[in-house]
């Protein structure tokens, strides 16, 4: 009985070893094997939506005393709303952390940004900055047709 246990434990110990066998990979096999460290942050579903400017206007609050009797403040200016695609994010935002000689550094990759679809301004006068007192409606500009698509790196280090 002393033998079959000796032999047991004896085979136990042989079997534990070969159950972690390594094989060698080739160099091809290495050159293969790719490690990345870092954050990506998606944006390709991402729209800012519909923007709106209330009122945007540029104006005098004396008027003009040489003008023929307009001395009261007057203001010129417009409302303004775009597309809801108008400004859209698309593509990664990296953000990691690289060497380049001696300095260390932050780098975030910044995603696509775009600025396309249609800007309508309804242009007023009025005798308020606000556009509301006074008002007339000169006109209506509409623009469209503008593309924006900055890309690039934000490097951050210290010094």
């Amino acid at each position: 009985m002393k033998k079959v246990l000796l032999f047991l434990a004896i085979a136990m110990f042989m079997i534990v070893p070969m159950s972690f066998a390594k094989t060698a990979i080739t160099e091809r096999d290495l050159g293969d094997v790719t490690a990345q460290e870092g954050v990506t942050i998606n944006f390709d579903c991402f729209t800012v939506g519909a923007i709106s400017i209330a009122v945007q206007s540029w104006g005098d609050s004396d008027g003009c005393s040489t003008c023929g009797g307009f001395t009261a403040s007057g203001w010129v200016g417009a409302s303004v709303t775009m597309s809801s695609d108008f400004v859209t994010l698309s593509g990664n935002l990296t953000i990691d952390v690289g060497t380049s000689g001696t300095r260390t550094a932050l780098i975030v990759g910044l995603p696509t940004l775009n600025l396309q679809g249609s800007m309508t301004q309804v242009v007023k006068l009025a005798s308020n900055p606000q556009l509301t007192t006074n008002t007339g409606v000169l006109g209506t500009s509409f623009m469209s047709g503008l593309s924006v698509s900055p890309s690039g790196y934000l490097i951050i280090y210290a010094h």
